[in-house]
């Protein structure tokens, strides 16, 4: 594994329940859980910030941190949004959490399916000429994994990334 991580040279991310936990509440103080009317998710996020409680799950934090200031990786974020308030309020959480990462919005990219994470990772490593075993991907989907994976692209879950990096970040800062 130490092989293939020390080639990324950029790193892809979904964001609900990857790059960050969901943790949303309603006025009541009570957490929302759960598929929500389009409308009804339009007003909680032009009411809301919709994203300020959540936080990046430790593993991931860790591993993100790790690729980009020690070997010096690009980090994007991926994400399907259906309005500009969730869209900037993800990016505003991003770059509150992820420290010295997510400095400009072109470093979350809004996608209208999930479908086409790999898609657009192949667009960027094509424009900016990058092999696919430079190209790093976790998501919470196993179907969006075994896409990447199958592109060549290192792909992990989550989960995996969660058990494989929690405290490395704090462990290479002390060496």
């Amino acid at each position: 594994m130490e092989k293939k991580l020390a080639k990324i040279k950029v790193f892809f991310g979904d964001v609900d329940n990857t790059l960050l936990v969901l943790k949303m509440y309603d006025e009541q103080g009570k957490r929302m859980i759960g598929a929500v009317q389009y409308d009804d998710w339009l007003k909680y996020n032009i009411d809301h910030n919709a994203y300020q409680a959540c936080i990046p799950p430790r593993g991931v934090y860790d591993l993100v941190n790790i690729l980009h200031h020690k070997q010096g990786a690009k980090i994007y974020g991926l994400t399907e949004c259906s309005n500009s308030f969730e869209y900037n309020s993800k990016y505003n959480r991003l770059h509150e959490c992820y420290e010295g990462i997510f400095q400009h919005h072109g470093d979350l990219i809004s996608i209208d399916s999930r479908h086409n994470k790999v898609k657009i990772m192949k667009m960027i490593a094509e424009r900016d000429g990058y092999a696919m075993d430079e190209i790093m991907f976790i998501d919470d989907s196993y179907m969006e994994i075994m896409e990447a994976f199958e592109a060549g692209i290192l792909s992990m879950h989550t989960t995996e990334v969660m058990e494989r990096f929690m405290g490395a970040w704090e462990g290479d800062k002390k060496n």
